[in-house]
């Protein structure tokens, strides 16, 4: 169906791309009538009426096998959580497989991640016994792609801590249950990044700590600093919802935006992301690695994509947090026209369906790099071209939010 940006209101029904699907499909069904394929018209809307109750079946089973499984992360010993992370995701990519649907995978993907978050901190919490009596609040935050709502079992899950205050003889315990916490993740077969993870004292602390290395990395010459500080504009509460998280999405976004020199350095960075696209158009391959020849989807296309829109939620403060989420509200606002809207939109449409196709034709124990990696050789010419058209919106809307941000002055 066409992506209508423009549409009003909630009623999918009155939408005029839905219109426009509603008639295409409906003169393919009459043409299919009239043709002598299906042994006549009687036989072709009965095969219509069966693919579509198959579909809906399908539909209404897998999610119910979903939501059974979401289920068992308190019902299952620890030991058992990455049995069922591992069949929760299997269906998952079936789903996919049947329904295309990016938005409706990263939807119930985020929402097993939450539900995951909280039985592990639960999870921790017993299994340090007393010691837990003494530990503080704490929030867990998402960022990396998980912090834009798009998160898959074949990316690393970045996360950090947020706690209340603690005297320095519970500083210990907090270290445990951060350990403890990453070794969860683990066990129930989500693979946590090695550097941004709670298990890292500069990815807990509390509040205030929290605030004193926003500024620090403001005025730090050291680039790893300043790419920590701008990974935190993508966030998002793994559990709980409420509380320390939008305190510290608050205090972080608004170092960034009170920082011209920090802005420029966020914007030169997300220029320089290479679309993948060379001379007369053609894909720029890997010359070395394990993708050696191969096209890398994550850094010629997700990657710049995402930064750019990233970028720009932060100059446009835009609350939205995943991205999709964020074209809508900087439409809503008229920060973005409907035409360049849907482009950005059509863009992350089609490159995560390649990343998902991508990630479904790898088998679930072999999730390595490879799996962000294309051959062009296995593309048919149709899907080639609309990698490419991809790719080239990738170049404009780069384009597009550098002159948003020359535009903003000093």
């Amino acid at each position: 169906m066409e992506i209508m940006l423009s549409a009003k209101g909630s009623n999918v029904t009155a939408w005029r791309g839905t219109q426009n699907f509603a008639a295409a499909y409906r003169q393919a069904l009459l043409d299919r009538a009239a043709s002598d394929r299906c042994g006549g018209a009687e036989s072709a809307f009965l095969e219509a009426c069966a693919t579509l109750d198959t579909a809906l079946n399908t539909h209404q089973e897998l999610l119910k096998s979903l939501e059974f499984l979401s289920g068992e992360l308190f019902a299952k010993p620890s030991t058992g959580l990455k049995e069922v992370t591992s069949a929760f995701y299997n269906d998952l990519y079936r789903h996919f497989d049947h329904f295309r649907s990016a938005p409706a995978f990263y939807q119930l993907s985020m929402a097993f991640l939450r539900g995951a978050s909280a039985a592990i901190i639960a999870r921790t919490t017993e299994q340090l016994g007393k010691q837990a009596d003494h530990l503080p609040e704490v929030a867990l935050i998402a960022v990396g792609p998980a912090g834009r709502l798009e998160y898959s079992p074949f990316c690393r899950l970045q996360v950090l801590l947020v706690h209340g205050e603690v005297a320095a003889s519970q500083r210990e315990g907090i270290n445990q249950f951060c350990t403890a916490l990453h070794a969860g993740f683990e066990d129930a077969g989500m693979a946590v990044d090695p550097e941004v993870t709670p298990r890292n004292a500069r990815w807990r602390g509390t509040l205030a700590e929290w605030r004193q290395r926003c500024e620090e990395g403001l005025h730090s010459q050291a680039d790893e600093d300043l790419i920590d500080l701008c990974r935190l504009v993508d966030q998002y509460p793994l559990h709980p919802v409420e509380g320390f998280a939008g305190e510290l999405k608050q205090t972080s976004s608004a170092a960034l935006r009170g920082n011209r020199p920090a802005l420029t350095n966020l914007i030169g960075r997300m220029t320089a992301l290479s679309n993948g696209l060379g001379l007369m158009g053609r894909l720029k391959l890997e010359r070395s690695g394990s993708g050696r020849g191969m096209f890398s989807l994550l850094g010629h296309g997700l990657l710049p994509l995402s930064a750019a829109l990233s970028a720009l939620a932060l100059i446009k403060e835009s609350p939205a947090v995943g991205s999709c989420e964020r074209i809508h509200d900087l439409l809503r606002r008229r920060e973005l026209d409907v035409e360049l809207a849907e482009r950005m939109l059509a863009t992350w449409y089609s490159l995560n369906d390649f990343r998902l196709r991508r990630e479904q034709s790898v088998q679930s124990d072999e999730r390595t790099d490879r799996s962000i990696f294309i051959d062009p050789d296995e593309l048919t010419f149709e899907r080639r071209q609309a990698l490419k058209e991809s790719l080239e919106s990738v170049a404009t809307i780069q384009r597009h939010v550098e002159i948003m941000f020359s535009g903003m002055g000093e």
